[in-house]
This record gives C-alpha cells, sequence and structure tokens, in this order.
C-alpha cells in the first residue's frame, strides 16, 4: 500500500503581514546508502566478518571502525569476553564488586571485581593485576575453555591448552600451529577462538555455548543468533543438517525409512531445487500417502528458512506403487532465478549486518534502538510509488533487498526489512497484515515491535510520508501506536497478534509531545519555540479542527518565527511544523 499523503500542507512566511509563500520542503536526503566499505584487510584483519557478528550478538562492544584487529589486546580485554561468554556481564555491571588491584582501569573495574570476588581470576600479586600485560594465545585459549566448563589442572594442561581447543573443534590444527609459532596474539585471533567457541559443546552436555547464553543465560537474542547461522533453527535440531543427509540409493530410489527420512530428503531436493527423484519406500514404517503432505509442509518451510526465499514452489505431486514413490516438484522460478534470489537474500542480510553493528550498542534502550533503525529505513528508502502507480511493483520492492540493497520498496518490503533489522538488534518483532479502512479495502503490512514488555503497532511506510508535491519526510505518526489508534486506518485478524493498549512508548509521549488541551499545546509549543526547534510535533489528545484553529495566530504573536510548513493528521491529532526558519 502506498505511504499515506500528509494532510494541510501549508508553508508560510511570517513578516509585519501574514502572506503565503510558494511551496517548498527540504531536500530528500541521500536515497540508498552504499555498503559499509570494507578495504581489503591484511591476514591480521581477517576475521572482520567474524567481528561483525559478534558486535551484533553483543559479544563485542567497539564500532567495525574501532575494531583494532591487527592490535594486541590486554589482559583486562581478555577477562570482558570470558564474561560475557559466560553470560555474566551485566551481572558484573550492576553488582559493584570490588577488588584489591591499583593497575585496572576505571572502566575494567566492575569486570575485574566480579571475577575476583567469584573465583573466576586472580591477580599476578597481591595489589597488581596486569591489567595492560599483553594477553596470549594461551591464556586466552584457557579463559574460553572455562567458559565452556573446562578447567586447566584438571580437564587440561595450560600449556596445553591449545590442543584441548583443537580437540573440542575451536581451533582447526593449522590455526593452532599459527598461534604457536605466532609472536603476538591480536585481537583478530580473539575475535575467531571466541567465535569458533560459540559452536563448541559445553563440557558434558550436547549443547553448544550460543544455546546457553541465548536460551539459559538469555544475554543472546535467539533470532539473531539463528540469522547469523550460529544457533541451529528448530528444523535443524530435531532433523540434523539436511544438506549433508545422504541416503542410500536403489534400483527403486532414496532409501525412504520413515517420516523423518522423508522430510529430509524433500527439504534437500527443495533447497538443492531439484525437479523430480525416487523413493525406495519397501522398508517404510506407516503409510506414506498419508504422511506426505505433512512432510512436504514441513519441508517446505524449512526450505524457506535455509534459502531466504518465499513462495518458490509452484506445485507438487507423486505417484506411488508398493515400491517406488516419484515425487515431482514445480517450481516459479528457473534454477538461476533461484539462485540470484537467493543471493538477493543474502546480499539484504550482509547489509542488515553492517547497519546494525554499526548503529546499534549494547547499552542502547529496545526504543532507542527501534527509533534509529525506523529512522535508518526512512531516510534511506524511497516508497516506489511511480511502479505502485503503474501497477508494475518489481519483486525486489516487496522484500527486504529492495529495500535495504537498492533504496526502494512498498510497504511489504520495508516491514520485511524493519523486521530483520528488529531480529538482528534484539528486537521483538512481527510482521501484521491488513487493510484499509477505507473504501478502498487495500491491502497492508506493517510491524508489532515489543517495546519495554509491551506491544506497539510500528508502520515505517506509513512515517515515510509524501506531501503533496511528492516529496518523503520522516515522520513518528505511526510510531508506537495502539490497537485503538492504528483501527481508526487499518483493520488485521485480531486473534492473529498481541493486543497493543500501552502508551508510554509512543514516539510523542516518549517525548513530552502530547498536550491534552489547547492550553497544554499553547504550552508545548512556546518551550519549542524558546529552544529554536526546526521541528516541532504535537499531539493533542481532543484535537479538533475548531479547537485549534488558532494555530497561525499564536505562531505569530510568538514574533519568532518567519517561515514554515506545517501538516496536520486529524485522526491522531498530530500537528508538525517543519522548515522553521526564525527571525535573527
Amino acid at each position: 500500500m502506498k505511504p499515506k499523503v500528509l494532510a494541510a500542507v501549508l508553508i508560510f512566511s511570517l513578516t509585519l503581514m501574514f502572506v503565503p509563500m510558494p511551496a517548498a520542503v527540504a531536500s530528500r536526503p541521500a536515497q540508498a546508502a552504499q555498503l559499509l566499505s570494507v578495504k581489503t584487510v591484511s591476514a591480521a584483519q581477517s576475521n572482520y566478518e567474524k567481528a561483525i557478528d559478534l558486535k551484533i550478538l553483543g559479544l563485542l562492544a567497539n564500532k567495525p571502525a574501532d575494531f583494532e584487529l591487527d592490535r594486541a589486546p590486554n589482559r583486562a580485554e581478555g577477562l570482558v569476553m570470558l564474561l560475557r561468554l559466560l553470560g555474566k556481564e551485566s551481572e558484573a555491571l550492576q553488582g559493584g564488586y570490588k577488588h584489591p588491584f591499583k593497575d585496572v582501569p576505571a572502566w575494567a573495574d566492575c569486570y575485574v571485581g566480579y571475577a575476583y570476588q567469584n573465583g573466576i581470576t586472580n591477580g599476578k600479586s597481591r595489589d597488581a593485576f596486569g591489567a595492560n600485560d599483553p594477553l596470549t594465545a594461551e591464556q586466552y585459549v584457557t579463559l574460553v575453555l572455562r567458559s565452556i566448563g573446562y578447567r586447566d589442572g584438571e580437564d587440561f594442561q595450560y600449556d596445553k591448552a591449545l590442543d584441548k581447543a583443537v580437540s573440542l573443534g575451536i581451533l582447526s590444527n593449522a590455526e593452532a600451529k599459527d598461534l604457536k609459532n605466532s609472536s603476538e596474539f591480536l585481537r583478530n585471533d580473539l575475535v575467531a577462538v571466541s567465535y569458533n567457541a560459540l559452536t563448541a559443546k559445553l563440557k558434558g552436555s550436547s549443547r553448544m555455548l550460543i544455546e546457553k547464553l541465548a536460551d539459559t543465560d538469555r544475554t543472546v537474542f535467539k533470532p539473531a543468533a539463528v540469522l547469523l547461522g550460529l544457533y541451529p533453527p528448530d528444523f535443524e535440531k530435531r532433523y540434523g543438517n539436511v544438506l549433508s543427509f545422504s541416503p542410500r540409493r536403489t534400483n527403486y530410489g532414496y532409501v525412504t525409512r520413515n517420516a523423518d527420512d522423508l522430510a529430509r530428503i524433500i527439504t534437500k531436493s527443495l533447497v538443492s531445487h531439484t525437479t523430480s527423484f525416487e523413493l525406495d519406500i519397501t522398508g517404510y514404517s506407516g503409510d506414506i500417502t498419508e504422511e506426505f503432505k505433512p512432510a512436504i509442509n514441513t519441508a517446505l518451510d524449512a526450505a524457506t528458512v535455509i534459502s531466504g526465499v518465499e513462495n518458490f514452489v509452484e506445485s507438487w505431486k507423486y505417484e506411488c506403487n508398493s515400491h517406488t514413490m516419484k515425487v515431482t516438484l514445480t517450481y516459479r522460478e528457473t534454477a538461476d532465478e533461484f539462485a540470484l534470489s537467493r543471493s538477493k537474500v543474502k546480499a539484504a542480510l550482509n547489509k542488515a549486518r553492517y547497519i546494525v553493528a554499526e548503529r546499534i550498542s549494547r547499552d542502547m534502550t529496545d526504543f532507542e534502538k527501534e527509533k534509529v533503525l525506523h529512522d535508518y529505513l526512512v531516510n534511506n528508502t524511497l516508497y516506489d510509488y511511480v511502479n505502485y502507480k503503474r501497477n508494475s511493483v518489481p519483486e525486489d520492492s516487496f522484500n527486504e533487498y529492495g529495500c535495504l540493497v537498492l533504496g526502494k520498496a512498498v510497504c511489504s518490503g520495508y516491514s520485511k526489512a524493519m523486521k530483520l533489522l528488529c531480529d538482528l538488534a534484539g528486537i521483538e518483532c512481527m510482521i501484521a497484515t491488513g487493510w484499509s479502512t477505507d473504501s478502498s479495502r487495500e491491502g497492508h503490512s506493517w510491524n508489532i515491535v515489543k517495546i519495554g514488555g509491551e506491544y506497539y503497532h510500528l508502520d515505517v511506510t506509513n512515517d515515510d510520508s509524501v506531501t503533496d508535491d511528492g516529496t518523503e519526510v520522516l515522520t513518528y505518526t505511526y510510531f508506537n501506536l495502539t490497537d485503538k489508534e492504528m483501527k481508526k486506518f487499518y483493520s488485521w485478524d485480531t486473534s492473529l497478534f498481541p493486543k497493543c493498549t500501552a502508551t508510554r512508548n509512543n514516539y510523542y509521549r516518549k517525548y513530552g509531545l502530547v498536550a491534552d488541551s489547547s492550553e497544554a499545546m499553547k504550552r508545548v509549543l512556546a518551550g519549542a519555540i524558546k529552544k529554536r526547534s526546526t521541528v516541532i510535533e504535537i499531539k493533542v489528545s481532543d484535537y479538533s479542527r475548531y479547537n485549534y484553529s488558532d494555530l497561525r495566530e499564536l505562531i505569530i504573536k510568538s514574533r519568532a518565527i518567519m517561515r514554515y510548513m506545517y501538516t496536520v493528521n486529524t485522526e491522531l491529532g498530530i500537528i508538525k511544523l517543519l522548515d522553521i526558519e526564525y527571525f535573527e
């Protein structure tokens, strides 16, 4: 659906008399920002992409420009990484733990205090921790082994830490050899060891470290870990890695023993864009004709997750006798087109990774993260209005690739891109679909987000609003609405989504821009004018055209504003003044 046109767009110039001026609006920011440029990296910076993922997961604090992968880390930095891998950083930051060491920088005090009080690490002496001492490979690998439950002196010897890491799959033989022969342990190496440790099994368990951090400690956001390929999706947990599944083949086809085998084979065939295959069902336990439809539905869902491409299968059918089942699959795209679609999914994910790594930090609130991502999409995406009017919207504009990489989308692309960014940034987000409440009954897509434990409607498309002359403007009109407010514009199946009744994280309420009366509106307006704000927004609870018809008179009386443009959303009572120019 197209974004709503801003209502009542007027521009005024205030001098000695009140005189209308020609319409003009601020030029739009540059569109479709390019991917973050990544220079060719040296061997000492070869783990840049792993560092990006660690930053997204909250295990690395620095922005990409400050990764310093070619610098040697110190003992304090190694300890911080250990506490993050243990899922104890928040506890350390909030606990006020003390330590006796005199050489610890202020930023590391709480970490060292927590580690000291909990017997995780000791100093070099009674009053020296050695915070700035270079960290060695053996020291850091020992810390990482501790994070998955192994103890030096019991499960391995300190001087054999690298060998133990090899046996657990944290290091390859080649990597261990390079570390042993290297004169310096770099942050690049620290990143590689930390990243690899996430998929290592905890001592005495079948669970990986990343599963503990996501499910038990809840210090890593599970959807982000899944998107980054570190946390196995639910299908993989049950069926294993289907892409490496290799059933025995006979003259009748692939040996299929049960429904699980059936789901594995179909999934692998879908992802491989196989058009037909045969199954040996002579030893099948059960009724395969009854179990085929559930199996293919499971496989379709799994193939969508694995490939990232939605609705790529057009139809399926099978023919069956007592020995063989022949399955035929018809696709909406050719194999080459499917491969291109998969590459676009990957490109969109990579762009989203760089956006989140660059702009989102661990210490932000969910509201702050949401606003950053919302603003990025609005400022870097054009609504594909020309194709919308021609009824010729390309497939790219309906998805994340169009929005994030090409910088052009319709509502579906905006909402999918926002969900992808939220999933990486640690915000619970879902896509809602519905219909406009006007006579057109036009379909629309937006998001529902969970902010501060409460659910809200977020419509990025309509916040990328269009003025009468076609210019797109950043607004917050649809930033965290209630069900009641959203129902003024759209209807949807409310049984499919959580109720949105909270108001405290609505943009205007959050920033104190809500006025419950005309007098309150005057006070908010006066305060903003006093601050010489170039954009003034006020949400009026009891708005009506009659009650607030004196807006221009209020501005004239201020004797401060020379020129401005204003818009009014009458349904929500939001008054926005923009492109304000003040008298000296």
